[in-house]
This record gives C-alpha cells, sequence and structure tokens, in this order.
C-alpha cells in the first residue's frame, strides 16, 4: 500500500501547485514548470529571459570545449623610424586595461624603439549589429545592455554616481573617468516629498549623454553604470593611454581595419579557460560574456560572426543533442532579446543533458547557490531552509518576465526544475508595498512554495 499513499501524496501536491499556479493566472500571468511533482504548460513559448544563458553554456562547451581560450594578439614590425604594431582584437568579455599595458609591457621590454609609428586594431572578428534584435531601446547606456564587439576592454563600461544638492539646484554627479564619457547633467534637487521623481538618461553619438528629470532632496547616493555607444573611440582612449604609460612615443592615430595578418613578432594574452568565463555568465549573469561567447559559435563554425548565424549554430548544435528545438526562437545568448521564445520542456531537456553528458556535467557546480552566491544570493525565495544552500540554478528577470531552472539538490541527490512566469505586472500598491518591504514579490511567493513542494517530493 504504500506505493499507493506514495501516488496520493503526489497528486495532492501536484493539484496544490495548479491551484497557486492558476492564482497568478487570474493576475495575467503565464506560468509553465516542470519538476518532481511534474509540468504544467511546459510546452508553451515564453520569454527565457536570462535563463537563455543556460542554453549558450550548453553549446559553448560542445562548440569550443571547456578549455577554449579568447586570445588578443599585439604584433610589431622594426622599421627605420619607428615601429608599426598590430591589435587583434577577438571580443575576449575578460580583456582589460590590465591586460593589454601587460601585452605592451611585454613589448617595450623587447624594444630599443619606442616611438610608434603606425598602430592597426583589427576588429572584425565580429560582423553585423553590436545589438541583438528585439532588445529594449530605454536599456542602450546601461552596462547590462553594453555593446557586443571585437572591441571588448573593461566591460565596456564606465561607473558613475549621483547625489542629491540643495533645493531648486543641480545634483552632483561623479564619473569614474569623464575623459570617456561627456555626461550633461540636468537632473534637479527638489523637494524631498515631491511624487513622482524620475530620472532619464538620453543616449547621443560618440559617447555623449544627457541625465534629465529630478532627485529627492533625501535621496541616498544612486550608482550609474554607462555602457559605451561608440567603441572605437573608446578604445582607441585606452589604447593610447597605456602606450604612454609604457613609455611608448604614438605618431599616429589608432586605425581601425579588418583583414590584416599578425606581424611575425606577437605577443598574445589568453583568457581564462571557457569554463571560468561560463562561471562568471552563470552566476553573474554577465550578458557580454554570453553574447560574446554565443558569437564565437558562429566564428567555430568558420561563419560570419553575428547573432543570426550564432542563433543557427546554437539552434544546430541543441538539435545535434538531442534537444526539441521544433519551434524555438532565439535572438542572443544573453536573454536580453524580448524576442527569444523557449519552452519549459527544452530547457528541463538541456538540464537532463547536463546530468547525463560528462562533457557538460561541470556546468552544474558553476550554477549560482540559493542564499549564497551570483544572482541568488539574496533571492527573497531562497534564502531560508530548506531552500537555502540546495538550489543550484540560473535567474532570469526582464520586466514581466521572473524565471528560475536548475537543480535541487536534497542528500546529494539532484533533481532538475524549471520554472517560468511571464506577463507578470504588480498593481500600484502592491509596488509601493514591495518598495517598503512589506509583501514578497507575488511570483517569488508561488516560487518559494512551489520548491518547497518539489523538496517534499524529492525521497
Amino acid at each position: 500500500m504504500r506505493w499507493f499513499w506514495r501516488a496520493v501524496v503526489l497528486l495532492l501536491l501536484s493539484l496544490a501547485s495548479t491551484v497557486k499556479a492558476d492564482g497568478l493566472s487570474e493576475r495575467g500571468t503565464i506560468v509553465s514548470y516542470i519538476g518532481p511533482s511534474g509540468s504544467y504548460n511546459s510546452s508553451l513559448l515564453l520569454t527565457p529571459a536570462s535563463t537563455m544563458k543556460v542554453l549558450t553554456a550548453t553549446a559553448a562547451i560542445k562548440s569550443l570545449g571547456a578549455d577554449f581560450r579568447f586570445q588578443t594578439v599585439l604584433s610589431v614590425k622594426r622599421g627605420s623610424k619607428g615601429l608599426h604594431l598590430r591589435l587583434q582584437m577577438n571580443g575576449d568579455p575578460s580583456f582589460s586595461s590590465e591586460d593589454l599595458s601587460a601585452l605592451l609591457a611585454a613589448l617595450r621590454h623587447d624594444m630599443k624603439q619606442t616611438t610608434v609609428r603606425s598602430i592597426e586594431v583589427i576588429d572584425s572578428a565580429f560582423t553585423g549589429h553590436s545589438r541583438s534584435r528585439g532588445q529594449v531601446w530605454n536599456d542602450i547606456g546601461v552596462c547590462f545592455a553594453a555593446p557586443v564587439t571585437a572591441l571588448s576592454i573593461d566591460g565596456n563600461c564606465v561607473y558613475g554616481n549621483l547625489k542629491p544638492g540643495r533645493v531648486g539646484q543641480l545634483s552632483s554627479l561623479h564619473v569614474s573617468d569623464s575623459q570617456l564619457l561627456a555626461i550633461d547633467n540636468q537632473i534637479v534637487t527638489v523637494a524631498a516629498d515631491t511624487a513622482d521623481c524620475q530620472q532619464n538618461l538620453l543616449v547621443g553619438e560618440h559617447n555623449r549623454y544627457r541625465l534629465t528629470g529630478c532627485m529627492p532632496a533625501n535621496a541616498s547616493m544612486m550608482p550609474l553604470r554607462f555602457s559605451i555607444n561608440d567603441e572605437r573611440a573608446y578604445f582607441a582612449l585606452k589604447l593610447k593611454r597605456s602606450l604612454r604609460a609604457q613609455g611608448f612615443k604614438l605618431n599616429a592615430e589608432p586605425q581601425f581595419t579588418s583583414g590584416l595578418e599578425a606581424y611575425s613578432q606577437s605577443y598574445i594574452h589568453r583568457s581564462a579557460a571557457l569554463i571560468e568565463l561560463l562561471t562568471t555568465m552563470l552566476v553573474e549573469s554577465d550578458n557580454l560574456y554570453a553574447d560574446s561567447i554565443f558569437k564565437t559559435l558562429a566564428i567555430a563554425a568558420q561563419r560570419p560572426a553575428n547573432y543570426e548565424v550564432a542563433s543557427e549554430v546554437l539552434i544546430g548544435q541543441l538539435e545535434q543533442l538531442g534537444i526539441d528545438v521544433t519551434r524555438l526562437q532565439i535572438r542572443d545568448g544573453s536573454g536580453l532579446s524580448r524576442e527569444n521564445l523557449v519552452s519549459a520542456k527544452a530547457l528541463y531537456q538541456v538540464l537532463q543533458l547536463w546530468q547525463q553528458d560528462p562533457q557538460l556535467q561541470p556546468l552544474i557546480s558553476r550554477l549560482a547557490i540559493a542564499g549564497q552566491s551570483g544572482t541568488l544570493r539574496y533571492r527573497h525565495s531562497l534564502t531560508k531552509t530548506p531552500l537555502k544552500g540546495h538550489i543550484h540554478a540560473k535567474s532570469g528577470y526582464v520586466n514581466g518576465v521572473v524565471n528560475l531552472v536548475g537543480y535541487i539538490e536534497k542528500d546529494g541527490q539532484y533533481s532538475p526544475f524549471v520554472l517560468l512566469t511571464n506577463g507578470v505586472v504588480l498593481t500600484a500598491e502592491e509596488q509601493l508595498a514591495l518598495r517598503k518591504r512589506q509583501i514578497i514579490h507575488p511570483v517569488l511567493s508561488f516560487e518559494r512554495d512551489w520548491l518547497e513542494q518539489q523538496w517534499q517530493l524529492i525521497k
């Protein structure tokens, strides 16, 4: 009779989950899930947001290999009047000013000449647009939507902060490097009790921005992260600074070009291994890492490295692995595009594959852990027992979308799950209560209860 009562418990828990899902549905929210209790709407095509990165990681390991490394190559030819340099940029999302300085320092160590007669920067590794189809236009200018090009350095991002001033005066803007960005700050400080006070970012050309709106006098310092929009101008300035810092005299402006081979004498910077880059991508949900790796899939297939081709390559890779890709729509590798459409069923198949395929198994340990790391460190649904420390997952959030996919770990056993919610809208009262921390987000409340039910079912 034990099997009978277990079946009854499974049925009751499944029904309880369905009732709560119906409760969200009454709010206009679409719920889709697969877990130990069964499935619900699992074939619906929904916006995956950053859970898209699970698919990107899968294709990357299979196409590129866990030990793949991005390479940035500096080469030199000596001339009678100075040095001729070529710098091949290949879209390494982790490449930094420190890495560039290290390349130039190695060059400086070997050269008696310090005059640079020419420097050509080869930036054609990626083609097409620097952002995917279906990205929200007003995300441009914010670092999580930084342009994805071969000229990646320091995350293509500049930091700053905004503080209120005296009432009636402009707020105080600080930018970490004002030479990289030109920002016209027109945000006015207003009385503390002013309602509907907003700040707006207007993006212009050549890394020029304008801030408008207002800021209450009692507001806390607002951290800012600006993405650049003219990557060549941004990179050229960083390159010239690094050359001067290493003692070189530059007699010509950097020229951006394509199709050139490296000179015979080369210095190479290699990124960390792909598996480490994927850790950053999955744990921190880094979009630049995701889409740089995504475009590199096309390079590995010896095809143009743009979003459209990379999408075809990724879908083809998933199909080879036995994933149902019949109606998937993929526009990027990060999940920023609102045109991405993926089913819970397809994501669940990928999670199962991670458990079965030795080449993919290391990805499980590279996910964020509830209450401990990355995007799950402070997720309100996962900060208490029994879920804290036992959910290994990738979150996904854009406006109206709250998703979570991964594994429930219990007694060393990993059980995959997918929970997608689209069409999430809060009333004005709920938004206010949420800001005041008087309530937990309704979707996260459902998520917590649903995951606790799944936990109970795992024996």
